[in-house]
């Protein structure tokens, strides 16, 4: 049964209009003419925009498990986010030629990467839809969304242009990743990975990215130097190490996983992580892409190795109305603060919802629905532009823990 079967005041007049969907089914789009509305289980605290931390009546040692609560994979917030900060390529009309034709012929095999936690880029390096880009672009993600530069250069993306990809490898110490794709765009063609053993310093290179959202964006730069087993900590706080190569080519937030070029088109490196201090930016050389290529297993870090699985438990648990059950606070990754609620109704004719704090801020801006108790997810609601009301609704296929589609919802 649909949730607005529930409840049908809340979120009256919602249009669901034309979405990307990077999710289990990337490249879906759906587009649909008339009003919805969607239902939210009744809790006296949860609500999206409420606060995680509420008290409670009692302590409680369930996991989730126990519960009979499936985790889902919570990507639809970062996804809706990222795609709203992208800005369309616009046309450019003073660049030089040598620099045209780079831009021309590259910036088709540079992929916008959409994960969990935000927006990187990557490139094409094999005409089977293999990708690399760096491993913090996708972070723990089985499956990425990956978007191609729409045909026509200006134009907006469309379903398309999107897919999905596969991580099929990880190297933490370089902080390198390989995607899958399962199809190339036609007239795709792979940039192939250069010997930055013979890379200068002055020499000329460039970048082609989507800083900060800005899709498909061209700089150019030199090389100010080469930095052999050069160590460095980012967000992630893995050590990592690899020769780098340490440019003046400007790049931003977005860049990250995205090709650094020679003037011949080779990928000489990856571009990986800002420096502290103005023009100092690095990529990872393309002999440790070249090796990393190579391996055929994952390689991590002795601290990541040695990590323990966490598994979901509920921190506290109250008796709720309306409808009536239980309200358990849940801490999903293992610090012991809260950051999801989950309710269960006594009665299967209401759905069980889940309420999660998916970025951190301790507001509620993720809602999840199982609305026959079986276990699995129905649908999704999101808070996406941080309002305190959905603006986009992801459906699940039986038995996945993450939707596959999503579209946009706007209120009339």
């Amino acid at each position: 049964m649909h949730p607005a079967s529930f409840q049908t005041k809340l979120y009256r007049g919602i249009v669901v209009m034309k979405w990307v969907h990077l999710g289990a089914g990337l490249g879906a789009l759906s587009l649909a003419c008339a009003p919805a509305s969607y239902a939210m289980a009744q809790s006296p605290e949860a609500e999206l925009g409420g606060r995680v931390d509420l008290p409670s009546g009692k302590p409680s040692t369930a996991s989730a498990r126990q519960l009979g609560v499936a985790v889902p994979r919570s990507t639809g917030l970062a996804y809706g986010r990222a795609l709203r900060q992208l800005e369309p390529e616009t046309r450019a009309a003073t660049r030089g030629a040598a620099e045209a034709a780079v831009y021309r012929k590259a910036a088709p095999a540079v992929v916008l990467v959409v994960s969990d936690d935000g927006f990187g880029s990557g490139v094409l390096v094999s005409s089977d839809g293999k990708i690399v880009t760096n491993l913090h672009v996708v972070g723990k993600e089985s499956e990425v969304g990956v978007i191609f530069k729409p045909a026509m250069e200006g134009a907006a993306v469309s379903d398309g242009d999107a897919r999905k990809a596969k991580v099929i490898r990880r190297d933490e110490v370089s902080d390198l990743a390989l995607l899958q794709v399962d199809e190339v765009p036609a007239g795709v063609t792979p940039l192939a990975i250069g010997n930055s053993t013979t890379l200068e310093v002055g020499a000329d290179v460039h970048a082609i990215g989507h800083p900060t959202g800005r899709t498909w964006t061209y700089t150019r730069g030199i090389v100010s130097q080469i930095r052999r087993a050069y160590g460095w900590k980012a967000e992630d706080k893995i050590a990592h190490e690899a020769t780098v190569i340490q440019t003046q080519t400007p790049i931003n937030p977005g860049n990250s996983g995205g090709p650094l070029l020679d003037d011949n088109l080779n990928v000489v490196g990856i571009n990986s992580f800002i420096g502290e201090g103005e023009g100092l930016n690095f990529a990872v050389s393309a002999e440790d892409v070249k090796t990393f290529l190579a391996r055929t297993s994952d390689r991590v870090t002795v601290s990541q190795a040695s990590a323990e699985k966490c598994e979901v438990k509920a921190l506290e648990e109250e008796q709720v109305t309306d409808p009536k059950g239980t309200r358990y606070l849940m801490d999903a990754d293992c610090d012991n603060e809260a950051d999801s609620i989950v309710v269960i109704p006594d009665s299967k004719r209401h759905p069980s919802t889940l309420w999660f704090d998916d970025d951190g801020d301790g507001k509620l801006d993720t809602m999840f629905f199982d609305n026959k108790q079986d276990g699995t997810w129905d649908e999704a609601l999101y808070d996406t532009d941080g309002n305190d009301k959905p603006d986009m609704i992801g459906y699940f296929r039986k038995g996945e823990d993450e939707p596959y589609k999503w579209e946009k919802i706007k209120e009339e």
